[in-house]
């Protein structure tokens, strides 16, 4: 049997209109489970009403206050801790992965000459890669360099104050809810 929205109502009937209370009404007279559980949630309404006030004991709430700023800092942390710590497990298992695949598909000859061909290559590449950028570096108008220095140095400068701003805003976050 479907038991919603009366299972929502009958933790809260302080919202239901005429109909709603009607609906409830036919509702309970057939459903056992929700009887019971609108049963029990009045008798838990009548404890809470009838039960008898206890004082804190003197100082609780300063130490609780207190004691808040560090847990609200120990919970952080724990989080981090453990975002970092699922983001490190799953780049090491990606690795893992990747370095299984790599080593099912090719022999260790295959790797031992890759590394030497990386190694012998690189100073060419390096050299290669110069020639290339010294090219187009005489191809492009200096007005052209000017032109990306400035797009270059104003993004920078948006990201820096976009990081600051948000760095800025956690860090008052964080003495509020303090």
């Amino acid at each position: 049997m479907n038991h919603q929205p009366f299972e929502t109502w009958n933790l809260d009937r302080t919202v239901l209109s005429p109909d709603q209370q009607a609906e409830m009404a036919r509702h309970l007279e057939t459903c056992p489970e929700c009887r019971l559980t609108a049963a029990t949630w009045d008798c838990i309404q009548i404890e809470m009403k009838t039960a008898q006030r206890v004082k804190a004991p003197t100082g609780f709430s300063i130490r609780f206050q207190n004691s808040l700023v560090e847990r609200r800092r120990l919970a952080h942390r724990k989080q981090t801790q453990k975002m970092l710590g699922a983001l490190g497990i799953s780049l090491l298992v990606i690795l893992i992965l990747l370095a299984a695949y790599t080593l099912t598909r090719t022999s260790p000859a295959n790797w031992i000459g890759s590394v030497i061909r990386v190694i012998a290559d690189a100073p060419f590449n390096l050299l290669e890669l110069r020639f290339i950028a010294a090219f187009w570096l005489t191809k492009i108008p200096p007005l052209a360099w000017i032109g990306a220095s400035i797009i270059i140095a104003a993004w920078m400068m948006v990201f820096t104050i976009t990081g600051a701003l948000t760095y800025k805003r956690f860090h008052r976050q964080g003495e509020i809810l303090r």
